[in-house]
């Protein structure tokens, strides 16, 4: 964040996932203090609902691209699943990974425009 430049940060909003320990009433204190009325999470002071359509590319493609190339093989260690992500970070192509990506967005908010903005991860296909 400190290479954000000021008037860029005082427009950011923190967006906190749903994982049971963030919700913790310490985390949610820090964020409170640190970002005030400008992060959202599960009783954050922007809602989140429970079961949200996510739209993060990095969740519904990234991960998945990359735990089907890291586990497309049985791993023999923890070493040898470590350099199975490596390799499969690696391996990555821009221009493929970009052009994928830019389609399941498209898709994906025609999808939560069709379904009025409510969960529509059943109807993707």
């Amino acid at each position: 964040m400190d290479d954000i430049p000021l008037e860029s940060r005082t427009n950011l909003f923190f967006q906190q996932d749903g994982a049971p320990a963030h919700n913790a009433i310490v985390v949610r204190e820090y964020l409170q203090n640190k970002f005030g009325n400008r992060w959202m999470g599960t009783y954050g002071a922007v809602a989140w609902p429970p079961r949200s359509p996510d739209l993060t590319t990095l969740d519904f493609f990234l991960w998945g691209h990359l735990k089907n190339e890291v586990y497309s093989t049985p791993r023999l260690s923890i070493q040898d699943l470590k350099n199975k992500i490596v390799i499969a970070c690696a391996e990555l192509k821009k221009e493929q990974i970009l052009s994928a990506t830019q389609r399941e967005v498209i898709r994906r908010f025609q999808s939560c425009m069709e379904n009025d903005g409510q969960n529509f991860e059943q109807f993707i296909r």
